[in-house]
């Protein structure tokens, strides 16, 4: 509310206090209609100017009328303060307003001011001079608008990106666990309840038909090796070729297809891109990834051609298998969504998609990703796509300005004709272009306008122009400075935009120096040219001061800028990272659940039934059965659950720490092997506790893994070795089997097996 109303409230009080608050103090004679006709004005103005935030067409609305009315009811330039409401309100009309309805109300304001001007100052030099500053300065206003709209709307899509990376990771994790379910369900269903209805069967029979025995044993052991080499390849696949790493896409391909390719899978890759990141690789990794696992799944053993290529700003990618060798022993395992889940990725990165059948029998799948979409997060955080209008307006005012101040009329002021209108327009012009492509190419702006400025010396010692228009030259040097401020808020190298100031002063003292020289000023003194030096320097240092300054503006600006849009990316990029790292951690706990439990039973059962132990094979079939079921139960149990984190996502808690403003180390001789479930939970549980506990300072975070036991130092956590924190996580520990030692000092060692 305050900020609404508060520039309305001072431009009022400025206004009542300039006019008529000095002439009635000062005693001088005012009407008292022409009072009260401004104050109206100023009233009715500033109360519009206050919904410009709410409604800012409305506001605009409600300003023209009341400038108009005080500007003809009053002395001209009585009302100087509130003159400038109809620009703010254009300004929020830009800001809050899509691009059509600005342009019409900047249209509609000239429109205005071209009928108001006929009506105050009638037809001539005044009238034109005032109507070109309003055009532009209303074009400059409407250009700033739309720059922050852009800055405002960038701000909203980096917000609406970290949602939906939030929502992602939460819904990844689920559907994660939905697409392990089924697929453990397959396994479960189709070979282990076959091995144990069959052998039940062959038992309650064995009387009467003796032969099923046999049968069964055969079923069994067929059946058992199908059941390992399915979850084999499970684990495999979920351990090995679903980790997903920070290098390049090429790289990462090719790590995949030797996953595959140690799977038995013949793989051939043929790339062509480099290593830019984002939406479209990170599309086409996954394109890839569920293509070869199809692959894998229903044509185990045919050859598998894999082709990224980049061609006209399109990620082309091509996935085509040949009719498999073997049987497809792992056909059961899919979930059915692999195809829809590859079309959701490619209209996620707004390409298009192709899969079917081949004519060999085998399968193909064609994606194009335009990789606009893998570098429209940075285009929409800065928003630099060409001129834009308050580029356009910058140069625009800095070209006209300075003639529409010469058009105005002055006693003093000889009236210039056509001819050298005509020179100061396009010299002033042509040193104000350049800045329109200030943002895209800063140090060219910068380089234009001071070539530009070398011709006025030319100018001067011709004689080209009378002294008010070379005067109107010198104003336009304020290019240089808007070109300073451009490059240190947009050039690169970051490190050497200083460069541009002293570069700017110094080329200005030589042209200034240059045309007094010429003009005739220097020409009396002794020793001319050590004393255009001196003056050059004197001049140039007078510069770098405004310049100086100007930069640094610049490049207050632009650290501002990084840093909002750095914290955006990092926000965006640990949110991607946590889905992919507690992702692979729920694949990684389920591959050590498999491998603990459920595969032991399977090899027994392929073990007993090769022995010819039919009650063996029916209790390593049962007990197989009920880990898998105890599995699924455990995936299925709450499908809105998010996965339990492991000691993989540790790495990940450490850098949230950081990210917060905690100066938190990581020390881990090795990757994280595999653990039994309730150990991989609890290492991560431990160190989150202890990193949770309320301290502020230094931590350090130290894994050990042995041949069969984890060890856990923290150090620097006070707050964690008194109660109640660590009697929590003594607890856990000792239900375990651990042990936990606690220093005062802030030090914490715990000691877990992990058999």
């Amino acid at each position: 509310m305050l900020r609404n109303w508060l520039v309305p409230a001072l431009l009022a009080l400025g206004q009542v206090a300039l006019w008529p608050g000095l002439p009635l103090l000062g005693g001088e004679p005012v009407d008292r209609v022409q009072v009260a006709a401004g104050l109206a004005a100023t009233v009715l103005a500033a109360i519009a100017l206050g919904w410009r935030r709410r409604a800012p067409v409305a506001a605009l609305v409600g300003i023209t009328p009341a400038l108009s009315l005080g500007q003809l009811a009053t002395p001209v330039d009585a009302l100087m303060v509130i003159i400038c409401i109809d620009v703010i309100a254009l300004y929020s009309v830009g800001v809050r307003r899509p691009a059509r309805v600005t342009f019409a109300a900047t249209a509609a304001l000239v429109g205005w001011q071209s009928v108001l001007g006929i009506a105050i100052y009638g037809t001539g030099r005044t009238y034109a001079g005032n109507l070109v500053i309003a055009v532009v300065v209303y074009l400059l206003a409407a250009g700033l608008g739309r720059s922050r709209r852009r800055w405002r709307a960038a701000r909203q899509d980096a917000a609406n990106r970290l949602a939906r990376a939030e929502a992602d990771r939460r819904e990844a994790s689920v559907v994660e666990r939905q697409r392990l379910a089924r697929e453990l369900h397959d396994v479960s269903a189709h070979h282990l309840t076959s091995i144990v209805v069959t052998v039940t069967a062959a038992r309650r029979l064995a009387e009467r038909r003796p032969e099923l025995a046999a049968e069964a044993l055969e079923f069994a052991a067929r059946a058992g090796r199908e059941t390992q080499s399915a979850l084999a390849r499970l684990v495999d696949v979920m351990r090995g070729v679903e980790s997903e790493s920070g290098s390049g896409l090429g790289r990462r391909i090719e790590e995949l297809a030797a996953g595959f390719v140690a799977l038995g899978q013949p793989v051939t890759v043929r790339l062509s891109l480099d290593d830019r990141t984002g939406p479209c690789t990170e599309a086409a990794f996954g394109i890839v990834r569920e293509a070869l696992t199809n692959a894998l799944r229903h044509a185990p053993g045919g050859a598998v051609q894999v082709r990224l290529d980049h061609r006209d700003g399109v990620l082309d990618v091509e996935v085509a298998n040949a009719a498999g060798t073997a049987p497809a022993a792992a056909g059961g395992l899919g979930s059915g969504r692999g195809l829809a889940g590859m079309r959701e990725r490619v209209a996620t990165a707004g390409g298009t998609l192709a899969a079917g059948h081949r004519p060999d029998g085998g399968w193909r799948v064609h994606a194009m990703l335009p990789e606009t979409s893998a570098s429209a997060v940075d285009r929409s955080l800065l928003r630099v796509r060409g001129p834009r209008l308050a580029d356009i307006a910058i140069a625009l005012a800095l070209a006209v300005l300075p003639v529409s101040a010469v058009l105005l009329p002055d006693p003093a002021v000889p009236r210039l004709d056509a001819a050298g209108g005509a020179l100061a327009a396009m010299l002033l012009a042509a040193h104000a272009l350049p800045l329109v492509w200030r943002r895209r190419a800063p140090w060219r702006a910068l380089a234009g306008v001071l070539a530009t400025t070398a011709v006025w010396p030319v100018v001067v010692g011709f004689d080209l122009l009378p002294h008010p228009a070379v005067d109107a030259l010198a104003t336009g040097m304020v290019a240089e400075f808007v070109a300073v401020y451009a490059v240190a808020a947009y050039g690169r190298p970051r490190h050497l935009t200083w460069l541009a100031a002293p570069l700017a002063a110094g080329a200005l003292g030589a042209v200034a120096v240059t045309a007094a020289a010429v003009d005739g000023m220097l020409i009396e003194q002794p020793a001319t040219a050590l004393v255009a030096q001196l003056c050059t320097v004197v001049v140039a240092a007078l510069f770098l001061v405004p310049l100086g300054a100007l930069w640094g503006a610049g490049f207050a600006v632009r650290l501002r800028r990084d840093r909002v849009t750095a914290r955006e990316r990092r926000a965006v990029a640990a949110s991607t990272a946590g889905a992919v790292e507690m992702a692979y951690a729920e694949r990684a706990r389920i591959a050590a659940g498999l491998r603990a439990a459920v595969l032991r039973h399977a090899n027994a059962v392929t073990a007993a039934a090769e022995e010819g132990r039919l009650d063996g094979v029916l209790g390593e079939a049962r007990a197989a059965l009920a880990a898998m079921r105890d599995l699924l139960g455990d995936l299925r149990g709450d499908p809105d659950r998010a996965p339990q984190p492991t000691a993989a996502a540790i790495d990940a808690l450490c850098r949230r720490q950081r990210d917060a403003g905690r100066v938190v180390e990581l020390h881990s001789p090795a990757a994280v092997p595999a653990l039994p479930p309730a150990v991989d939970v609890s290492a991560y549980r431990v160190v989150e506790a202890a990193l949770a506990a309320g301290d502020a300072g230094p931590a350090r975070v130290t894994l050990g893994y042995g041949a069969g036991d984890l060890r856990i130092t923290v150090t620097g956590v006070p707050s964690a070795t008194a109660d109640p924190v660590a009697a929590g996580l003594r607890a856990r520990i000792t239900a375990l089997g651990g042990r936990m030692s606690l220093d005062p000092a802030g030090t914490m060692d715990v000691w877990i097996p992990a058999r």
